[in-house]
């Protein structure tokens, strides 16, 4: 196990699954503190990581009541003083929970303000609402019903199709005249989001916020599997107009599009800790702390490049030498080999807790 330190709080992390929830375990144990998890079965995969000290069953869909009344328990049993939300579901929770905790949570926004960014439709309308620019999109119930509209010329090609409460892209994807009718037929999910396609690049921003006001934030592409961070003034000061706004408390990470003449498209919102932020803490900055920046003089990161190992290979491959990022990204994979090819993989099992808790207590 990674030494822990006596000066960090322990931390709970409440998890439904593994895999962007393994960066978020990842960069809670880099504060020096012990690190445990409370999830359901697709979480139990964590246990084997030796960054995690003990795994607990818990029952993400408890009334927040008793999910609170548990969490004090394991917190108070194992010295945890500090309890995070790896997930949507996880973080849900713990808005509606909070008020029946005793043991201290990581930030929170207000649940209203929640349930109005993390989703793409809600947060749609918020953005009409805001009047913040973004594509303009409708729901359908189905693939039958985005059939007639694309047979009766309702549908406005290009555009694209998006599940309402997936990350990392899942399901996204562009039609126009050549492909939409195989793309519809193909569709796997319901109901759809229909957004009008907007030309330009694509850009995360990710921001930790209190009362309103950006704390810390960092601005990132990422294709190809490098992690180009820079700074985009038009699009920080988009997402310090809406989180002001909001007047929201805790981590916000949103995806825009920058089109050629400049302008912001903001595209969706995931009110919670992001997939790539175990990247982000490589490059220099944690978000599973907390920090002690203020309004008037936050954490930023700035310019900067990253490659995952896939992409550290095709710069090794061209005869390029590696940055010192490349390979500290590289030395943080390989720290944790098994849990993260696991992760990474995609795998997925209904893992017995008894003997893997026993496992991850004498990694």
């Amino acid at each position: 196990m990674p030494r822990s330190s006596q000066n960090s709080p322990g931390i709970l992390l409440l998890a439904e699954g593994s895999l962007a929830q393994y960066r978020v375990l990842r960069c809670a144990a880099a504060l020096g503190g012990k690190v445990q998890v409370a999830g359901g079965v697709h979480a139990r995969m964590l246990a084997l990581s030796r960054y995690c000290s003990g795994f607990h069953d818990f029952d993400l869909a408890a009334r927040p009541k008793d999910a609170a009344a548990r969490i004090d328990a394991i917190a108070q049993a194992n010295g945890l003083a500090l309890v995070l939300g790896a997930d949507v579901p996880a973080t849900r929770l713990l808005i509606c929970a909070r008020p029946h905790l005793r043991t201290a949570a990581y930030p929170l926004p207000a649940l209203e303000a929640f349930d109005a960014l993390a989703t793409k439709d809600a947060f749609m309308a918020l953005c009409r609402k805001l009047n913040v620019a973004h594509p303009e999109g409708a729901m359908f119930a189905g693939k039958s019903a985005l059939l007639d509209a694309l047979e009766s010329g309702a549908l406005r090609l290009p555009a694209m199709l998006k599940p309402v409460d997936t990350a990392g892209g899942i399901g996204v994807r562009r039609i126009d005249t050549g492909n939409a009718r195989g793309a519809i037929e193909n569709l796997g999910y319901a109901p759809v989001l229909v957004q009008d396609f907007v030309e330009g690049e694509d850009w995360s921003i990710t921001v930790f916020c209190r009362e309103g006001q950006v704390l810390r934030r960092v601005v990132y592409a990422h294709p190809d599997a490098v992690f180009a961070f820079a700074r985009k003034p038009a699009l920080e000061d988009a997402v310090a107009d809406i989180v002001r706004r909001m007047n929201v408390n805790g981590i916000f990470n949103f995806d825009a599009r920058i089109g050629p003449d400049g302008k912001v498209w903001m595209i969706e919102c995931n009110p919670r800790f992001f997939f790539n932020m175990d990247v982000t803490m490589v490059a220099g900055l944690n978000f599973a702390g907390q920090g002690n920046a203020t309004a008037q003089a936050p954490e930023i990161l700035g310019e900067g490049t990253v490659r995952l190992p896939q992409a550290l290979i095709r710069q090794l491959l061209k005869g390029r030498a590696p940055s010192a990022l490349d390979w500290k990204m590289l030395a943080h994979w390989l720290r944790d080999p098994v849990i993260f090819a696991l992760v990474m993989s995609g795998y997925r099992r209904v893992w017995r807790s008894d003997w893997l808790g026993k496992i991850a207590a004498n990694w």
